[in-house]
């Protein structure tokens, strides 16, 4: 994987918030793992999206999810925060965004499971 991320637990009213966190030039593509991927459904939904425009079933697919755009090429991948006042575009490869959002799954998984096994 060529970016580092880091985990970060913060409490919100008593309660523990995840958060994926990414180096700076990442911050849209942090926006869009911790607003749109809301669900190991929708991420593996994504995944297979990004599969098959790798593959050539598919020339581009776009997502619009609820804070960003997504437009799936098969080299790089652009995601655009819809509510940024500097029209804020990010372009990542494709296989590393696949590999940020298995991460994001496995981080998220982790924290789900040791807050579970606070209660």
């Amino acid at each position: 994987m060529k970016y580092n991320y880091y985990v970060e637990i913060i409490d919100i009213n008593g309660h523990d918030r995840f958060i994926f966190r990414l180096p700076k030039e990442l911050k849209v593509v942090e926006i869009f793992l911790n607003s749109d991927i809301q669900s190991e459904e929708i991420a593996n939904r994504v995944l297979d999206y990004c599969t098959k425009v790798q593959n050539g079933m598919l020339e581009e697919d776009i997502i619009n999810g609820n804070n960003c755009r997504v437009s799936i090429k098969p080299d790089y991948v652009q995601i655009q925060d819809r509510y940024a006042e500097d029209n804020d575009i990010v372009t990542i490869e494709t296989s590393e965004l696949m590999l940020l959002i298995d991460a994001f799954v496995l981080e998220k998984k982790k924290f789900i499971a040791s807050n579970s096994a606070k209660k």
